[in-house]
């Protein structure tokens, strides 16, 4: 299946780009508590203050997060909201942020709950964490 055809990217993401990226993505969830004991003992619902305090740069490349963030977003308007979006991603949950995401990620992969994104075929929760990089660059 073809990206949304109506969207417009202003760079491409190219596959080592997106490697580098989720491999970014996944080093950081891998941390944990050991990157910072205020770092994992953020609220769950405190997405942005989490994505904000351990930076948007030590995801991956954050302009190309941004991009696909755009792109997931433009496709799911009803996920803009800031707040929505993070309690789409974290649920109600208390645990350390890093530890949610790493679960719902696997949890995603497990029930085939993917989604499409400039060609890429990504958990739900990985396109989501990209839009929420996107809003937090606005």
């Amino acid at each position: 299946m073809a990206p949304h055809a109506g969207l417009q990217c202003p760079a491409t993401i190219d596959r080592r780009s997106c490697v580098r990226l989720f491999i970014g993505l996944l080093g950081v969830l891998s941390l944990g508590p050991a990157s910072g004991a205020s770092e994992g003992s953020l609220a769950a619902a405190q997405l942005g203050t989490w994505l904000q305090h351990i930076g948007p740069d030590r995801l991956g490349d954050a302009a190309a997060l941004s991009r696909l963030g755009a792109i997931y977003l433009a496709a799911h308007p009803g996920e803009q909201q800031p707040e929505h979006l993070s309690r789409l991603i974290l649920g109600d949950s208390a645990a350390p942020v890093e530890s949610v995401l790493i679960e719902r990620i696997a949890q995603n992969w497990s029930m085939h709950d993917v989604t499409q994104v400039e060609g890429w075929v990504l958990s739900r929760t990985e396109a989501r964490i990209c839009a929420a990089v996107h809003l937090l660059g606005r």
